[in-house]
């Protein structure tokens, strides 16, 4: 046996050693299983209800939080008094049904933040749309406010 036939022989099994460890470190990347948090507690309301859940996110970025129940807009584009920023005129958003589409009005790239409810949860979309273009995402709701920007 050569000492390639060797490598190869030996490949198998260090494969089958490192797929727990992926596994695992797959699981905690995405969130599954966690522990409970100390001091968290079953909601006592139905499980339609929304209970904000005040314990931290483990979002390494910052990308991920619990929304508040004042900042969550479903079903109905952003209203124009729900964005900050310096180019708010600048963006049309259209509510899809579900879904919505930011349409670029003007000569210059924009930038947009917004946060997108996720289950009880907002999670932040970064978009940039060229000079008059569009751009469609898929979500049913979202986290007042979402901000707009272009350049200066």
């Amino acid at each position: 046996m050569t000492a390639r036939s060797d490598i190869r022989a030996s490949q198998p099994r260090a494969r089958r050693a490192l797929a727990p460890s992926l596994f695992l470190l797959a699981g905690w990347l995405l969130g599954c299983p966690r522990e409970p948090t100390p001091g968290a507690h079953a909601a006592t309301t139905s499980p339609s209800a929304f209970v904000p859940d005040t314990s931290p996110i483990r979002s390494p970025d910052s990308s991920v939080r619990h929304a508040k129940t004042e900042e969550i807009s479903t079903g109905r584009a952003p209203l124009r008094s729900e964005c900050v920023g310096n180019a708010c005129d600048s963006v049309t958003v259209t509510w899809l049904d579900p879904g919505y589409r930011f349409e670029n009005r003007t000569a210059r790239l924009v930038h947009i933040v917004i946060w997108f409810l996720a289950d009880k949860d907002c999670a932040r979309q970064r978009i940039e749309l060229a000079p008059r273009s569009s751009s469609g995402w898929g979500n049913v709701g979202f986290c007042k406010p979402y901000h707009v920007s272009v350049d200066e």
